[in-house]
């Protein structure tokens, strides 16, 4: 079992076990019929402070091939009462020029000093490929640190009659050190329908610009050997004198829309349909090419 597969199964283990577990215990606090006074000594902030969003753009590239990147993305998020939030999120995405779109809907409860839960689902439609999923949504907040994380179930279908439909188990998970408030590091696992990934993070939030604007970096392994890096920024609307920190906790979840793209890998490119055989001749003048369990290969010909 590879290394990167071995870190991932444990990052999202950890994430999945203690934010969900402890997201439902505080939930159940919160939704009690018990008065909320009664239930907590200090004042509860509610789930989300107000209406929302943000506004994020990065490029970069990923090899195996070798392909430019870009991506870019929307989220708006409004309260519902004082304790529950719904967000919608929009991304859209080109690799080496084959764009891809997608949005994302949650609706949650939070305790801001504590905890999210909630239910996700999302879709992205790529050239001839729909990748959908939908599951809870959990945070937990340790002062600086954040364990977030979203799974359930995921399917994708194939315009090409050759390529197999596929559906199963997701799950996205990211662990999250503020060393400031306006800084956030983060180490996460993906795993959908059975592509795996890691990736390490950061964003900064500027002070001193009169608006609320993040540099962004990320750079993600594949199970496959592929390795991508990106860099970006990322403008906030609302509240212009918030810190990062509370940005993530008191406003916007992450734009799950976004996170799909990232980790799907190869799943909205994968099209297994014949065409037309490479360009190249065969290395041997006695070879020709054949389409053989879903790929062109060069194969003797029989005399």
């Amino acid at each position: 079992m590879s290394i990167l597969r071995v870190t991932k199964a444990a990052l999202l283990a950890s994430v999945f076990s203690i934010s969900f577990g402890y997201a439902a215990t505080a939930a159940d606090l919160i939704l009690s019929p018990e008065p909320i006074a009664e239930q907590y000594v200090d004042l509860v902030l509610p789930a989300v402070s107000g209406i929302n969003g943000k506004l994020e753009i990065d490029f970069g590239g990923i090899t195996d091939p070798d392909s430019a990147t870009f991506r870019a993305a929307g989220s708006l998020s409004v309260p519902i009462g004082e304790r529950f939030g719904v967000q919608g999120d929009v991304s859209i995405g080109s690799i080496d020029g084959n764009w891809a779109f997608g949005g994302a809907v949650h609706a949650f409860t939070r305790d801001p000093s504590s905890y999210l839960l909630g239910v996700t689902a999302g879709v992205f439609d790529a050239d001839g490929a729909r990748l959908a999923a939908v599951g809870p949504e959990a945070e937990l907040y340790l002062d600086p640190i954040s364990l977030e994380g979203w799974a359930g179930w995921a399917a994708i279908d194939y315009d090409d009659v050759l390529t197999p439909n596929e559906n199963g188990f997701f799950a996205i998970g990211d662990v999250a050190w503020y060393p400031t408030d306006d800084w956030r590091i983060s180490l996460g696992g993906a795993s959908i329908l059975g592509r795996e990934s890691l990736k390490l993070a950061t964003e900064y939030q500027f002070s001193g610009l009169g608006f609320p604007l993040s540099g962004v970096g990320e750079v993600r392994a594949y199970d496959t050997g592929a390795y991508s890096f990106r860099v970006g920024i990322k403008g906030y609307l609302g509240d212009s004198g918030k810190s990062l920190i509370d940005r993530h906790r008191q406003d916007d979840p992450p734009n799950r829309a976004l996170d799909l793209f990232s980790a799907a890998g190869d799943l909205l490119t994968e099209q297994v349909g014949p065409g037309g055989p490479p360009d190249e001749a065969c290395p041997s003048e006695n070879e020709s090419w054949q389409f053989v369990d879903g790929e062109w290969m060069c194969v003797p010909d029989v005399t």
